[in-house]
């Protein structure tokens, strides 16, 4: 190969890797690390819309990491590990951990919120805070 022909070849590449750095750095949608586009959103839904039946909205997904402090700070974590996808249905109020690799549900359950109870006291009757708890209830197939 002639000295030119190297040399040619050489800029073409130094060429391409330019623009490809200027795309990716103005032009390419990157998302945070484990976060995940609308268009992976859609095909894990269809995925887990095999297993069972999901609302008919877009939820709201995460990416677990830190499996083992979430299994300690909340019971519906208990079988996840990292990796596994948090899907969060707002609406319906319905939560999943789904396990792409074995394309298995891990936990199911409500979105459960502990809140305060507006009431109004009746004008003779004693004041005191009423607060609304709700256990959280799930079910996991590895009962």
């Amino acid at each position: 190969m002639s000295h030119k022909k190297i040399i040619s070849i050489l800029i073409i590449i130094i060429i391409v890797l330019l623009g490809y750095a200027v795309y990716d750095k103005f032009f390419a949608t990157t998302m945070p690390e484990g976060q995940l586009s609308e268009k992976q959103i859609k095909s894990l839904v269809v995925k887990v819309s095999k297993l069972i039946n999901v609302p008919e909205e877009l939820p709201v997904v995460a990416t677990i990491i830190k499996a083992e402090e979430l299994m300690v700070e909340q019971k519906f974590y208990t079988g996840s590990k990292d990796g596994d996808y948090l899907i969060v249905f707002p609406t319906a109020q319905k939560a999943m951990i789904y396990r792409k690799d074995e394309d298995k549900l891990i936990n199911v359950g409500p979105i459960i919120v502990d809140q305060p109870a507006t009431t109004t006291p009746a004008v003779n009757a004693p004041k005191a805070a009423a607060t609304t708890t709700v256990k959280a209830t799930s079910t996991s197939d590895e009962e």
